[in-house]
């Protein structure tokens, strides 16, 4: 029985040791983290709570109506039900809408939202859907929005953005589980996903991008810069900032436009 004492007691000062470890290791990372990322840290700005993160919401894309201060953000359910677009404003005040098709509830990945002063735009499997935004806004909690415009395209559509002038659509590729079939030999090597930019009014391609792998977001800024943001995993996420008029424009074409390689960033947070 003695023996037993004595390991119980080495037993429990192991674990006790490892959890000190651990428990020392993440307070170290939490106060090391604001020296690591102090760049990231001095440009961040808290909006708002992020919505539906306690009802099985997983949040996938954010777009921001300046008009009607509000934020709107799309996500599917952990829990197989429909997909849905919360609307939130700038006091953490939110309601969803849920999304259905042909009648039924929808449950794609809804993977990227954007806004213009009238339309909303969701990417879907290879497409992007368009929604009224005033028929979002003036919806209540629940409603169900019935998704029957869209605009397909030729592979994934995993981020979107848009402004009154144009609309991007970009796929992700991390080259392991996510692959996608653009490759394109640039300065800084090959790259393998593609963006796309439409014209806003008639849906025309007016030039693709060839972008580096793992993108998940990507938008224009008033200033003329590209930015792309980019995460997957446990590596750090990060800003690549691209000037516009920098974008190399390559002697390819895709379905008829202009192919263009962002290669040389100004700046990468």
């Amino acid at each position: 029985m003695k023996i037993f004492k004595i390991l119980g007691k080495i037993f429990l000062l192991f674990v006790t040791s490892i959890f000190l470890i651990v428990l020392f290791v993440f307070a170290f990372f939490n106060v090391a983290k604001f020296a690591i990322y102090s760049e990231y840290y001095q440009i961040e700005t808290n909006v708002c709570e992020n919505p539906g993160l306690n009802d099985n919401f997983v949040c996938q894309g954010i777009a921001v109506s300046e008009e009607n201060d509000c934020i709107l953000v799309s996500g599917y359910m952990s829990d197989k039900t429909n997909s849905r677009i919360y609307v939130t404003d700038f006091s953490s005040n939110s309601y969803y809408v849920k999304l259905t098709k042909n009648g039924k509830p929808y449950k794609g990945h809804v993977g990227g939202i954007a806004t213009t002063k009238e339309k909303v735009f969701l990417c879907g499997s290879g497409c992007f859907y368009i929604l009224s935004l005033d028929e979002i806004l003036n919806s209540k909690k629940g409603d169900e929005i019935e998704l029957v415009d869209y605009f397909e395209i030729e592979g994934s559509a995993s981020f979107i953005f848009s402004n009154e002038e144009c609309i991007i659509v970009g796929e992700f590729h991390d080259g392991g589980q996510y692959v996608t079939e653009h490759p394109y030999e640039t300065g800084d090597g090959t790259y393998y996903a593609i963006m796309r930019q439409y014209n806003i009014n008639d849906l025309t391609l007016e030039r693709v991008y060839s972008i580096r792998n793992k993108v998940q977001g990507a938008c224009l800024t008033p200033e003329g810069k590209i930015v792309l943001s980019t995460s997957y995993g446990l590596a750090s996420s990060e800003y690549f900032v691209y000037d516009v008029d920098d974008a190399k424009k390559s002697d390819k074409v895709f379905e008829g436009s202009p192919v263009y390689y962002l290669e040389k960033y100004e700046k990468k947070v």
